[in-house]
Parts: structure tokens; sequence; C-alpha cells
């Protein structure tokens, strides 16, 4: 058996395990700090030989690469647990202190990491490059980006030529086409894009929305709705979506309208009282590692470094276009902005 296929083994078995109340949680490692040194860290962690990821806001294809070149650096192998950033969070937040199910977190939920800062449930994991992380990704708190997905919209290469494709959001508004467009207030990326369009253009989802279009509750749906022809215009556009169907053969594209564009970043940090806290930082660290964040690029993912270069397919963004929304301004107007859309939308 590979490393690939055993990871993906343990990660049903893991599944299973966590959904068995009957069977005991692993035993968290003591408080003992830390090392400063990273040779010692890395030392340290070679000892524990393993660190388990709540994989909830990392792609499966992101996810495989983690595990796959962490291993290959350090030895230690890598255990994810990929579902949805709810999800993942329900499982640590049903376990105490001392029975984590995950050493290490990822969410593209930035009001639940930010509330778990405050609760102290995020441990620390100091990072060489901080200063290289794009000033608007970087979250005033103890949890940092490793991703981020710009919120264009897509469409389908083989029904639609690049000279039919709309270069603003006024003239995405109005173009000819079945548009499809996912609910925010079940989607974390639609609620983050329809946020963002008060903002970039306040008149976008009511013109759309009197168009009667195709409207979804999931925003993974809208790469098949174009792939079938159900729609031409997808809204909104979720880079790692339509890059994961690219690398799968699919004819779908990313298109970045003019001006501002709605950019979603995911999170990752270690958590406090696990069982692997060295490999918890070094994961982490290594996450955010030059060497990772070019390797990240190669599969279609955005890196968040400064100077990076743009994965295939995907369109450089200055950093005044990229519109980043807080945790708090995204709860504070959600009750809004979703009654908004279901009244444009004649929900």
């Amino acid at each position: 058996m590979n490393s690939l296929t055993r990871r993906t083994a343990t990660t049903v078995l893991s599944l299973g395990l966590l959904a068995t109340t009957a069977c005991a949680p692993p035993e968290a490692a003591d408080t003992e700090p830390l090392p400063d040194d990273q040779s010692e860290l890395v030392e340290r962690a070679k000892e524990e030989g393993e660190v388990t990821l709540g994989a909830g806001g990392h792609t499966k294809p992101q996810a495989e690469l983690l595990a796959k070149e962490f291993e290959k650096k350090y030895g230690i192998e890598v255990t994810f647990i990929r579902e949805n950033s709810g999800q993942i969070a329900q499982k640590i937040e049903a376990q105490g202190e001392g029975n984590r199910p995950f050493d290490v977190v990822s969410l593209n939920d930035g009001g639940t990491m930010q509330q778990w800062a405050d609760d102290d449930l995020l441990a620390e994991a100091p990072i060489e490059n901080e200063d290289d992380i794009l000033d608007p990704l970087l979250p005033d708190a103890q949890y940092t980006p490793f991703t981020w997905y710009a919120l264009g919209f897509a469409y389908n290469t083989s029904r639609t030529t690049e000279a039919e494709v709309p270069g603003s959001w006024q003239e995405l508004a109005s173009a000819k086409g079945r548009k499809a467009v996912a609910d925010p207030s079940a989607s974390g990326a639609a609620l983050t894009f329809a946020t963002g369009m008060q903002e970039i253009d306040a008149d976008f989802l009511d013109t759309v929305g009197g168009q009667k279009p195709l409207v979804t509750d999931s925003a993974l749906a809208l790469s098949q709705m174009l792939t079938t022809g159900e729609a031409k215009w997808g809204i909104p556009g979720i880079e790692s979506d339509v890059m994961t169907a690219r690398s799968a053969g699919e004819p779908l594209a990313m298109a970045y309208p003019q001006g501002q564009i709605g950019s979603m970043p995911s999170f990752v940090a270690p958590l406090t009282k696990v069982s692997n806290p060295a490999s918890a930082r070094l994961l982490v660290q290594f996450m955010l590692s030059d060497e990772f964040q070019a390797q990240q690029v190669g599969i279609g993912s955005r890196s968040v470094l400064d100077g990076a270069d743009v994965p295939e397919g995907g369109q450089e963004i200055a950093i005044p276009d990229m519109l980043v929304l807080t945790p708090k301004s995204l709860e504070d107007s959600k009750e809004e902005v979703t009654t908004s859309f279901d009244e444009a939308f004649g929900r």
C-alpha cells in the first residue's frame, strides 16, 4: 500500500472513529512549552511522528498535496479529514480540552476562527515570512491565511467564446444567456460575494434577479450547471471549484471583471491541548513557507505571498482591487443581504 493510499484509508477510518462515541479520543500531550529553536521543534515533531488536520478550508487536491509534501520533507504522516467548515467546527466544539479530534484546523469561516482565537482554542505558530503575506488577507488574530479565492464569475469555454465574456459587472448583469446564482443564505462563498457586491455594484443583484435566473443552494452546483449547459454564466465563480473542474477535464474558466473583486481567504491554525503540538505548529509553518506556497500554485491554488505567481487560468489582481470582508462585517450584514437577495430573486 503506497503512502497516498494509506492516507486515504486512514482518513476513511478516522471518519468512522470520529463518529463513534464509544471510541476513546486521543490523549493530549502535556503542556510543556514548544521549543523556540526551529531544529528542536523539528526533532520534537519527528518524535510525535504524525499530525491530524481538520481540513474545512482545504480542497481535496490542496490537502493531498500538503500531506504528500510534508511527509516527504519531514517523514511525519498527515491524516486529513476533509468536510465543510461547519462540520469540522462541530467536531471540535463537541470535544473538550484534551479530546481534540484534530491537531490543526483550516476553515474558510473567519468568524469561527476569530471566536476560537478569543476563546483561546488556537495555539501560536510563528510564521517566518509573515511580512510577505498580502496585507488585505491578514487578520488581526491568532490564525493565518494559507490561500485565497477571487470571486469573479465562471463560464463554459466550449459554449462561450472569449469575445462574449463581459468585461465589467455592469456588462455581466445585462449579458444575454441564462445566469445561475448561488443563494447567500446557503453558501458561505455566495454570502461573501453578495455582501461584497453591495460595495462593488449595489444594483448588480437586483438587475440579475429581475431576469429570472436559476438559484442554487450550493455554490458547487454552479460548475455542474455550466458543464451541462443549463446556464451560461455562473455567479459567483469560485476559483477553487473552477480550477478543480478544469483539472478534471471540464471546459470551465474564470472571468475577472474590471475593478474590485471579492476575495475570500481560507485560514489555518494549530489547536491548543492536542496530541501532537510540535507537528501541528510545524505543519502550519510548512503550509506558509515559500516552498509549499509555490507548490500550491502548481495545482491551481492562489498563494497568499506577495509577488507569487498566479495559477494557470487565473488572473493577477492588484491589491487595491482585492475586497476582503471582515468576519464582523459579514455577520453584521448577513440578515440584510439575505433578505435583499430573496426580494430581488422573488424567493
